[in-house]
C-alpha cells in the first residue's frame, strides 16, 4: 500500500504539473490527506484530515481538487443508495464491486474471479462489447444479521427480503382481515417496498399485497435466507462435517491447497488482501511456514506472497487437501 501511495504521489507530480494546475502545492496536500484515509471517504471527511495536517482551505477548493483527482483516475466517485458523494481509492489494475448494508451503512468491497469470467460470457453472448460494470449488492452484513433477533415484525423488514410468515400477534377480526386477503402462516413473501406512508408492500405467489401499518406490526416473520456455512448443496450440514469441507488458512499445513470462500475482518485488511491478488474464489497453495511459524508463505496466482497467521485467520478455505506430488 504505502509503495502503491509513493507512485501515486509521483504520478501526480507529473500529470498535475504537465497541465499546469493552479495552486499545486495546496492540491498535493488533499491527495496526501486522501491517501491517508481508507475505504470510501466523504468530502467532511477529507476536510477534517488537512485539519488535522494543519491545513484549512475551503470546502469549493477540496471538491474542486478531489475533481481533478476523479479525472486523473486518482479517485473514483460514487454513491450508494442515493446516499451523499463517497470517494474511494482508484489502483490501477484492481477493480472491486460493493455490498452495501442497508441497517448500519457499512461498505464492503469485493472481487470474485468466477463472477467477472461470467459477465464477460454474458456480454459475449448477446455481442456487447463491455467496457466498464459496477455491481452493489444491498442487504444486511453478517454483524447486523448476527445481532438480529430470528423474529421480526413485518414492518421492519427491509425491501428484498424474502421471509416466511411465522406468527400472528392480532386478535380474530385482524386475523380474518389477513386471512381474507389470502396470507397465512407458512406463506413465502417478499418486500417489495417498505416506507411509503406507513405501508409494506409484498409479494406472496404471483400476487401483491399493500399491507398498512397497524397490520405490518401484528405479522412476524422469519428470514428464509440460509448463513453462509448452514447449508452444501441444498442439504444440511453439520458441526463435524462442515469441519472436514472448510477450514481456516491458518490452521492449513504446507503442502496443502484450497479455494478461498470468505475473507472477513476490519475492512483495511480485507483491501490489503484485495490488492494482493487474495480475494474470494482464488486459489491458494500453502508453500511452508517460517522457523517460528509466522508469517505463512503461499503461492497465489503464480506468486509468493507472506501473511500474518493472525490475517490468515480470517480467511475461509473451501476443500483443503495436501497435493500430490510427481514422484
Amino acid at each position: 500500500m504505502i509503495n502503491t501511495h509513493e507512485q501515486e504521489k509521483k504520478q501526480f507530480i507529473r500529470l498535475f504539473q504537465e497541465q499546469g494546475l493552479d495552486r499545486f502545492d495546496e492540491r498535493f496536500q488533499v491527495l496526501e490527506a486522501f491517501l491517508q484515509l481508507d475505504h470510501h471517504v466523504s468530502q467532511e471527511d477529507i476536510v477534517q484530515q488537512l485539519k488535522k495536517n494543519g491545513y484549512q482551505f475551503s470546502d469549493a477548493f477540496v471538491v474542486s481538487s478531489m475533481e481533478h483527482l476523479c479525472r486523473f483516475g486518482f479517485a473514483s466517485k460514487v454513491s450508494f443508495d442515493g446516499g451523499e458523494p463517497l470517494y474511494e481509492h482508484r489502483h490501477l489494475g484492481i477493480h472491486h464491486d460493493h455490498m452495501i448494508c442497508t441497517k448500519c451503512g457499512n461498505i464492503l468491497e469485493f472481487k470474485d474471479e468466477a463472477l467477472e469470467k461470467q459477465q464477460q460470457k454474458v456480454a459475449k453472448e448477446y455481442g456487447f462489447h463491455m467496457l466498464q460494470h459496477r455491481m452493489e449488492i444491498y442487504g444486511l452484513c453478517s454483524t447486523c444479521m448476527a445481532r438480529r433477533q430470528k423474529l421480526v415484525l413485518l414492518h421492519k423488514a427491509k425491501q428484498g427480503e424474502r421471509l416466511k410468515v411465522r406468527q400472528l400477534e392480532a386478535g380474530r377480526q385482524m386475523q380474518l382481515r389477513i386471512s381474507s386477503m389470502g396470507l397465512k402462516i407458512g406463506d413465502e413473501i417478499e418486500v417489495l417496498s417498505n416506507g411509503f406512508g406507513g405501508q409494506v408492500v409484498i409479494g406472496s405467489g404471483d400476487t401483491r399485497l399493500v399491507i398498512g401499518s397497524g397490520m405490518a406490526q401484528k405479522i412476524w416473520v422469519e428470514s428464509m435466507d440460509t448463513p453462509l456455512d448452514a447449508s452444501k448443496d441444498g442439504q444440511t450440514v453439520n458441526s463435524s462435517d462442515r469441519e472436514s469441507v472448510r477450514v481456516l488458512l491458518c490452521d492449513m499445513k504446507a503442502g496443502q491447497e484450497g479455494t478461498i470462500v470468505r475473507i472477513s475482518g476490519e475492512s483495511t485488511l480485507r483491501r490489503r488482501l484485495l490488492e494482493m491478488g487474495i480475494n474470494r474464489g482464488t486459489h491458494v497453495y500453502v508453500e511452508k511456514y517460517a522457523p517460528l511459524k509466522d508469517p505463512i508463505e503461499l503461492v497465489v496466482k503464480g506468486y509468493h506472497v507472506s501473511l500474518r497467521v493472525e490475517e490468515a485467520a480470517n480467511i475461509l478455505i473451501e476443500k483443503a487437501t495436501t497435493r500430490k506430488h510427481d514422484t
